[in-house]
């Protein structure tokens, strides 16, 4: 994502403007997790279950794969994945391991040792969750904007101590810096309400004026139709 700054920018604000740049990105790339398929199919990472008197993951003893890569004759389904278990004997332990964390339908595929799971479709409280989950992802996106800002000022401050640049082009480049953060938390809150409004639908409402304002100014970007 590139960064639109108006003034001619110094070695430290093109410095500083890269990395916000990766970070915008980063963003855009972890807010699309939440609340997708491949979010749900995570949730079996950490699912464990005993065998052989030991507490072991899943995935010791299984891969878990997309439904197109699987080798089932099944039609392929977007809302599905597969879990393919090494270990036959242990199969009626893992289905019902898989049902526990969630996920109600688990069929196994015939002649096999793969398990077709399907994505439940959230309810109304997981959607809230997914909604909080993309506030502190905003957050804390913020917090590394605001980090980037703060040491490129400090290596101003060292530059200027040891006399690598002249006070008086100190002063723009801050200013620059000043203009690089502005920008990148207003995408930042454009790209997290453009998220947020895409996971809630219907469920979604303004929680306060000024985001009501920049709801107004998401349904003239270029992020409208993000996510």
């Amino acid at each position: 994502m590139k960064i639109d700054v108006d003034s001619p920018l110094d070695s430290y604000s093109l410095a500083a403007m890269a990395r916000t740049e990766d970070a915008l990105s980063f963003l855009i790339q972890d807010l699309g997790v939440v609340g997708s398929k491949e979010a749900f199919k995570n949730v079996l990472y950490g699912v464990r279950l005993v065998v052989e008197g030991k507490n072991r993951r899943l995935t010791d003893f299984s891969e878990i794969v997309k439904m197109e890569e699987g080798k089932s004759s099944t039609r392929e389904n977007k809302d599905s994945f597969i879990v393919n278990v090494f270990r036959e004997e242990i199969i009626p332990n893992v289905t019902k391991i898989i049902k526990e964390a969630g996920f109600k339908t688990v069929e196994r595929i015939k002649n096999s040792t793969q398990l077709c799971i399907k994505i439940p479709e959230p309810n109304h409280n997981q959607l809230i969750e997914f909604s909080g989950e993309v506030k502190r992802i905003e957050r804390a996106a913020i917090s590394r904007i605001a980090r980037i800002k703060s040491d490129a000022v400090q290596r101003i401050k060292s530059a200027l101590e040891r006399e690598y640049i002249e006070p008086h082009l100190a002063v723009p480049a801050k200013s620059n810096l000043e203009d690089i953060q502005k920008y990148a938390v207003k995408n930042i809150k454009l790209i997290g309400l453009r998220k947020r409004k895409s996971i809630l639908g219907n469920f979604f409402s303004y929680a306060d004026e000024e985001e009501r304002r920049i709801g107004q100014v998401l349904e003239k970007s270029s992020y409208r139709n993000l996510f």
